[in-house]
């Protein structure tokens, strides 16, 4: 159902399903919104956006806090909701919940550090800077993290003042459906939040909208540009891209080897490699220290169970069967470019779209690709020095996250200064990220407009203003 001006509404357009990746049985059905659907969407948004701006912020906030006691509340239903749309591990999908019930408090504090109000003395007079919602703003959520990463977009957006129109995943209508009844208990007005299941037809609809103002992006790259390309037509509006990342993690100067193959493992393969920030490519220095390190990633995914919601807190089937598909293609195309396949990712139960991961030593190969595949798979390359694995690493156009795994901390010192990254970890996974602050990254990762923490950016533009009060 689509949730338009406070009304939940069958959709018009074309129907689609929901399957549980576990088994790929179907969980939900419905219909994607009509072009007018989506219209009536925008005006009705465009309506409540101005009583919504009006309120103090406060009485957004009470509204809000609503929501966020509601989530608490609710989210053995919504870890339950996770699990079955994504396939992802019970205790991942709280995990997930967990890091949507941290986000109001960042949210706030971003506001109001990022976004606040401040002024100062100018001569007789003083000036003052404050901010200002944009209005209609488009969030467009990815699979992976459907709960987290719109709310993530959306809670900032309202604290600010703005309006939002949410287009899910087709891969997970049911946990959007549940968050906007969340929303809807929790006394939002008619309008200010709205909910358009559809493809990308309707997300270009809302970009170019002569209505809203903006669209909030999270997902690849390929379709990332796409939008920013319509986008470039309306410099008016504002765009927050979150895509993907070809990302290195770098092992130098350790003895720690059992260490630092559980950080490998879990940057590699948490939530079966299906978040941006998995480590893809592994760099690591041409000795035998490196070498105990991949037997022992060979045995710790000897180990791997693939039972529906095993002891394994992380690893699940992948999204769909078009993504085992392109997860297997990918992986026969290194090999064909000279990759030596350690261990060879494979599907491994009839039913669901399980598959196990795949370790590649890409050394010897002739060329690589530098695309972010969305699975289980990590590339190897020895390198003789640290310089040339700070090379390596980034020789990608990609720049979401990297990592060092190192006993020496001068390393990192050399490591942060000399990477293009927007997340760079030092001892920990790739995967670490704190909602406290900024995440996003450089070149083909985004559009140098990161959220978390900085999302308070983009949910609003600053005013300034010289006052004299001696007129």
């Amino acid at each position: 159902m689509n949730f338009i001006n406070g009304n939940w509404v069958e959709g018009k357009g074309k129907r689609f399903s929901s399957l549980n990746p576990i088994d790929n049985t179907c969980i939900w059905e419905g219909n994607f919104s009509s072009n007018s659907q989506m219209k009536k969407a925008v005006q009705s948004a465009r309506s409540a956006f101005i009583e919504w701006n009006k309120k103090d912020l406060n009485a957004r906030l009470k509204i809000i806090k609503k929501f966020y006691s509601l989530l608490e509340l609710n989210k053995e239903k919504i870890k339950d909701l996770i699990n079955q749309e994504t396939g992802k591990e019970l205790n991942d999908s709280l995990s997930e919940v967990g890091a949507s019930i941290a986000k109001y408090q960042n949210s706030l504090n971003a506001f109001n550090i990022r976004t606040g109000k401040s002024s100062s003395k100018v001569g007789s007079n003083k000036q003052v800077t404050s901010h200002k919602p944009h209005g209609v703003l488009s969030v467009i959520g990815p699979f992976n993290f459907p709960f987290h990463l719109p709310n993530g977009h959306i809670t900032p957006a309202l604290i600010a003042g703005n309006v939002v129109i949410l287009k899910p995943s087709e891969h997970t209508p049911m946990v959007a459906e549940l968050m906007v009844k969340l929303w809807e208990e929790a006394g939002i007005p008619n309008g200010v939040i709205s909910l358009l299941h559809g493809g990308k037809d309707i997300v270009q609809n809302l970009a170019k909208h002569p209505l809203t103002n903006g669209v909030l992006f999270t997902g690849s790259y390929i379709a990332g540009m796409s939008l920013s390309k319509i986008m470039g037509n309306f410099p008016n509006k504002i765009l927050a891209l979150e895509l993907g990342g070809n990302n290195p993690l770098v092992v130098w100067n350790t003895k720690k080897l059992i260490k630092a193959s559980e950080l490998i493992f879990e940057s590699a393969f948490i939530s079966s490699g299906q978040r941006c920030s998995c480590a893809r490519r592994l760099i690591l220095p041409n000795n035998k220290s490196s070498r105990k390190i991949v037997e022992i990633l060979k045995k710790k995914v000897a180990k791997l169970s693939y039972e529906e919601n095993s002891k394994n807190y992380f690893y699940g089937p992948l999204i769909s069967s078009s993504a085992i598909k392109s997860f297997l293609d990918f992986q026969d195309s290194l090999v064909k470019m000279g990759g030596k396949s350690i261990i060879k990712g494979r599907k491994v139960k009839s039913k669901g779209n399980y598959i196990s991961p795949s370790i590649i030593d890409m050394s010897n190969a002739n060329k690589s690709h530098d695309n972010e595949i969305f699975g289980p798979m990590i590339q190897i390359q020895y390198v003789d020095t640290f310089e040339e694995a700070i090379i390596a690493a980034n020789n990608t156009s990609f720049g979401l996250s990297a990592g060092l795994i190192s006993d020496k901390n001068s390393l990192f010192d050399r490591f942060l200064d000399e990477i293009s990254a927007g997340v760079i970890n030092f001892n920990t996974t790739t995967t670490g990220a704190s909602g406290a602050a900024p995440f996003g990254g450089s070149g083909m990762s985004g559009n140098l407009r990161p959220a978390g923490f900085y999302a308070a950016d983009y949910c609003a533009w600053p005013v300034s203003s010289v006052i004299n009060n001696n007129f």
